[in-house]
């Protein structure tokens, strides 16, 4: 039976994961192009973020945003699990959807599907939950 079990168990090992810092992800908001580049005739986005463990124990932690012509037109947010390996929130598809059908407005929910932790890499993702709103303003075309 133990030889059943040894061919059961994983051969490869598993990569080490690098640990995220408080600098894990800069280089691509500072490469990022601008608003105005991204989304021409955008005047103004806000968003309103709600970040919430799974288990719900915790108060939910609020984050409001603000980009104007000259932010970066970055749109990836850090999941808040401290512990978190790979995870985070990417909505720059879902604003750039929502700028092309000329919306106003945008509202979703998105889960974290990075790893809980360093130690559950391979076992047990993050599942934090992000709820967003927007609000895109347009520049005035004559």
């Amino acid at each position: 039976m133990f030889e059943f079990l040894k061919k059961l168990r994983r051969e490869t090992p598993i990569e080490p994961v690098v640990e995220a810092t408080e600098t894990s992800g800069l280089d691509h908001l500072e490469s990022a192009n601008t608003m105005a580049d991204v989304l021409p005739g955008v005047r103004h986005l806000a968003m309103n973020l709600s970040i919430r463990a799974p288990d719900h124990e915790i108060e939910p932690s609020l984050n409001n945003r603000s980009f104007g012509p000259q932010s970066r037109a970055f749109f990836h947010f850090r999941c808040k699990n401290v512990d978190c390996v790979d995870g985070g929130f990417d909505l720059q598809e879902d604003i750039q959807t929502a700028v092309t059908e000329g919306r106003n407005d945008l509202s979703g929910r998105r889960l974290c599907h990075g790893w809980r932790n360093a130690a559950m890499v391979g076992q047990q993702k993050c599942y934090f939950e992000l709820n967003f709103k927007a609000h895109i303003s347009y520049t005035d075309k004559a």
